[in-house]
């Protein structure tokens, strides 16, 4: 009697066509959104329309942003270096799981860089919780998580270049990603991100731990076992020995656990923080020489803490023009207007990124308690700035007058409306249940140790 056993062809022959086409969605992405800079850059329009910014998180239309931030990129660095490691790392953990347990992995893992992301504004700072976020980098972080597990014993390749000069050296798998791993970590801890939301990495990376055993089908692992200790399967991939040892074991430990406990803190800062964010809905209309075109319309969140006013980045330039405009005359936050209804007439200068411009206001506003804008209606008119995109550098151009309304979509108190404590929870959760996967990670091992020799 015969034992029925899977042809090794029909494995073999599998083309990772999920990955392929998660990098080639990516790249068209990237062209269609940077087509305006030369594809040098994405344009500001997409990024203030499909990336995440974590405050926006009040209005629920605006979710949609969770998943469409996962398919775009600041720039042609960002796209190039994040599609060779989701291609590097991505195919291999396709052929383990299976193409659609392996999309479910990677759209999971984004949703829980978010997750993380957000849950993390209080040690990054509040500022972050206006700051568009973009990139794939959650969800590949996942697949990273996932390629620890699965190939821990692999040996790979990486290239640095040092002017120009490419130094390589071969290392296990696991030593890379962990060491990649603890970057992530001191960094979002150090303050030295640069701009960088490192504490998505980390969560997809844990993210995409905790999810292996969900995705994973153990009947095929167990299959693929027998295939590598053969030597056949996986012919670009080279085995060195098998397994995480105590040590790597107990190092991914520490270093979720630092990140568990920055989940803590963040649940506790989230209930206890103080400051006002509010969303501000302008329209803006430019009036020269007569008011007979379309509103512009963009939401701008602002946030006061301490005396400090933040706000976030604005993408439409007469919406940013009307803003700054507002700002720089001290109308956007004043004590002195706290609680009360003014009628604004204005010729003044201000400073205008660090330029002084003439500034006419004239119109009605409103302010709530902090003194901070509430809604208003009026005209500006000022003379306009013209800024290299890639310099910074500003010089003065024509004078223009605008038509503008505001209002207030959303309003909140300390982190009100951000859920950061809920979100922090499910932050430490997931890092606890990530932990309990690491420590057994020998069920996820694709090579045995007795397939080595």
């Amino acid at each position: 009697m015969g034992i029925a056993y899977p042809r090794y062809e029909e494995l073999e022959s599998r083309r990772p066509l999920a990955t392929i086409a998660l990098v080639a969605l990516n790249t068209l992405v990237y062209l269609a959104t940077s087509v305006g800079n030369g594809f040098l850059a994405v344009e500001d329009r997409w990024v203030q329309s499909l990336a995440f910014v974590p405050a926006f998180i009040m209005k629920p239309s605006q979710l949609y942003r969770v998943f469409t931030s996962m398919f775009l990129h600041a720039n042609l660095a960002h796209i190039f270096f994040n599609m060779l490691y989701l291609y590097a790392f991505g195919r291999q953990v396709e052929v383990a799981l299976g193409s659609k347990r392996y999309l479910a992995l990677y759209l999971l893992s984004g949703v829980f860089a978010t997750v993380f992301h957000t849950a993390y504004i209080p040690i990054e700072g509040a500022s972050s919780a206006f700051v568009p976020a973009l990139g794939a980098s959650g969800a590949i972080s996942g697949v990273l998580g996932a390629y620890l597990l699965l190939f821990p014993g692999t040996r790979l390749t990486m290239c640095f270049f040092y002017f120009f000069i490419p130094l390589c050296f071969t290392t296990r798998a696991a030593a890379y990603i962990i060491f990649w791993f603890a970057t992530q970590i001191l960094e979002g801890y150090l303050g030295a991100s640069l701009g960088v939301a490192v504490f998505a990495h980390a969560g997809g990376f844990i993210g995409g731990i905790a999810l292996l055993p969900l995705v994973v089908n153990r009947e095929r692992l167990g299959l693929l076992r027998v295939y590598a200790s053969m030597r056949r399967f996986f012919y670009n991939v080279f085995f060195v020995k098998p397994g995480l040892g105590g040590a790597a074991k107990a190092i991914i430990v520490l270093l979720i656990a630092l990140t568990a406990v920055g989940a803590v803190y963040s649940a506790y800062a989230g209930a206890s923080a103080g400051g006002v964010t509010k969303i501000l809905d302008f329209s803006v209309m430019e009036c020269t020489p007569a008011c007979t075109g379309v509103y512009d319309n963009e939401s701008v969140i602002v946030q006061l803490n301490s005396g400090k006013l933040d706000y976030s980045p604005i993408s439409t330039g007469s919406v940013r023009v009307v803003f700054n405009r507002l700002n720089a005359t001290g109308l956007v936050y004043s004590k002195a207007y706290r609680g009360q209804s003014v009628t604004v007439k204005l010729t003044t200068k201000g400073i205008v990124e660090k330029k002084s411009v003439e500034i006419s206001i004239d119109g009605s506003l409103t302010f709530d308690k902090y003194g901070l804008l509430d809604s208003g209606a009026g005209t500006v008119t000022t003379e306009i700035l013209r800024c290299d995109p890639f310099t910074g550098a500003c010089t003065k151009g024509q004078v223009l007058t605008y038509s503008f309304l505001v209002t207030t979509s959303a309003s909140m108190e300390g982190f009100e409306g951000i859920p950061i404590s809920q979100l922090a929870l499910l932050s430490l959760l997931t890092s606890l249940a990530s932990i309990a996967v690491v420590w057994q990670a020998e069920k996820y091992e694709i090579l045995g140790e007795a397939a080595i020799p």
